[in-house]
């Protein structure tokens, strides 16, 4: 695994984050997408008039014409921090569009105030009042409680009927991630992010039992190797990953959620025998040293028997063969799905009067002009947004390395489409209930109270909260 270079990407990072952001460039092409807009009143599942309609045989399905609607009027849309990109892609529609006005609510920049529960007390004042914004960027927001609100607008006929939404031009398996059982998409993703899983190709080097070709792996049996790769060590300079109990405690309650929180029937099973062990089998590993707290990053070196990382950046050290990763994959759950994160998506307010307008702004973030542009920090759902991405990312951390490079840019992206064919579902989970779960755990391992009360604790405050 890569040694003693931690702190060094974390500001190579933001380095390359604030890069992106400072460039608000618009590329004169906009990659053949189509200027027409949606019907104006046809809403997600409304009909459109057809005329001079041929005959047809009952088996055959004539396809609904895309009809523009009229391209006047306000959209608002609202957010706890606005991003480069939208802000750029604001200007740029409504030079497109004279007639429309595009206000960009960031909570942050109007209030001054910047906590996530201060926002979302905000937005829900205005939901209840229908003073809400017409677009809702959903980043920090309870993503099942607002769709079980009917806050959200069924947006699975607006792409359906939008013509350059498909498989060549998007990875639309990702753009219908969130899909629900019933086929209702209430919230789209102008970016994908996910959290991926490598193991140390040096500990590989003296273990078998798992094929180059492994292609998703879920926290739980990852960390059970990376257990046996420290195991086959003297444990002298060699942990499992770079986490905390907290941390780690996180990532195993995720990796099968649905075993202590149901939250379709809201039901908490916190207080099980099986989170118990959980958190007991977690302070073990801490007590006995599996974990990096004594780690000297600068007078020593050192090995993580596994590392979690983040998409763009975990593709280019995934080459890296020889003294770096190996099985780098994107990361699983329990069942075997691999979720992007809910934080870079858009949705309509159901109670917007102005929902056509809001899904040609959508479009519009969705259409190569926009996905191209240097502020997008991930991979887009557009892919000729992703070859843009793949580009300027490889060329970032190629310098980084100076000029070292373990693969090609044709094969970094490559990796980086693979990965993003491989998202079949969304994480929705509402993060407020993860950070009560962290919350009480912080407790019990800083040994504030025992691993049963915490589980009790939790139990009492989720079902309080899933009934608010």
């Amino acid at each position: 695994m890569r040694k003693g270079i931690s702190l060094l990407w974390v500001l190579l990072i933001a380095l390359s984050v604030l890069c992106g952001c400072g460039n608000g460039t618009v590329p004169e092409d906009n990659g053949g997408q189509s200027d027409a807009p949606m019907q104006q009143g046809s809403g997600a599942s409304g009909t459109e008039e057809r005329s001079g309609a041929q005959e047809k045989t009952p088996d055959v399905q004539e396809a609904v014409p895309y009809v523009p609607p009229e391209m006047k009027g306000e959209i608002t849309i609202s957010c706890l921090f606005a991003e480069e990109f939208l802000n750029t892609a604001a200007e740029q529609f409504m030079k497109r569009y004279p007639d429309v006005k595009v206000i960009v609510n960031s909570y942050k920049e109007s209030s001054g105030e910047s906590t996530v529960e201060d926002y979302l007390t905000y937005l829900n004042t205005k939901i209840m009042t229908g003073k809400a914004e017409d677009i809702l960027f959903t980043g920090f927001l309870p993503i099942t409680k607002y769709s079980e609100m009917g806050v959200f607008e069924d947006l699975s006929g607006y792409i359906q009927k939008t013509p350059e939404l498909n498989d060549e031009n998007y990875f639309m398996n990702v753009l219908q991630a969130a899909k629900e059982d019933s086929g209702e998409i209430y919230i789209i993703p102008y970016m994908a992010r996910f959290d991926t899983l490598a193991f140390s190709a040096e500990l590989m080097q003296n273990h078998g039992g798992y094929e180059s070709g492994m292609q998703g792996i879920h926290f739980g049996t990852a960390m059970d190797l990376a257990k046996q790769l420290v195991d086959e060590t003297d444990k002298s300079n060699v942990f499992l990953i770079q986490m905390n109990e907290v941390s780690y405690a996180h990532y195993l309650i995720k990796d099968s959620i649905g075993k202590f929180i149901e939250e379709s029937t809201k039901e908490v099973n916190l207080d099980s025998p099986e989170y118990i062990a959980l958190l007991k089998s977690v302070k073990d590993l801490s007590e006995n040293g599996y974990f990096n707290s004594e780690i000297d990053f600068y007078n020593m070196e050192y090995y993580f028997a596994a590392e979690c990382d983040y998409d763009i950046q975990a593709a280019y050290y995934s080459m890296d063969t020889k003294s770096g990763t190996k099985h780098c994959m994107p990361l699983t759950d329990a069942e075997g799905r691999t979720l992007m994160k809910s934080s870079s998506c858009v949705a309509i307010n159901s109670a917007s009067a102005s929902k056509d307008l809001a899904w040609e702004f959508i479009r519009y973030l969705l259409s190569d002009e926009v996905q191209t542009f240097p502020s997008f920090h991930g991979p887009t759902v557009s892919r000729k947004g992703l070859e843009a991405v793949a580009e300027r990312y490889y060329a970032f951390y190629r310098e980084g390395n100076d000029g070292a490079g373990f693969g090609s840019e044709a094969e970094y992206k490559a990796i980086l489409e693979s990965w993003m064919e491989q998202i079949n579902g969304c994480d929705t989970l509402d993060g407020a209930v993860m950070e009560l779960v962290d919350e009480e755990n912080r407790k019990y391992f800083s040994g504030q109270q025992t691993a049963e009360d915490t589980a009790k604790r939790l139990k009492r405050q989720l079902e309080q909260y899933f009934k608010e």
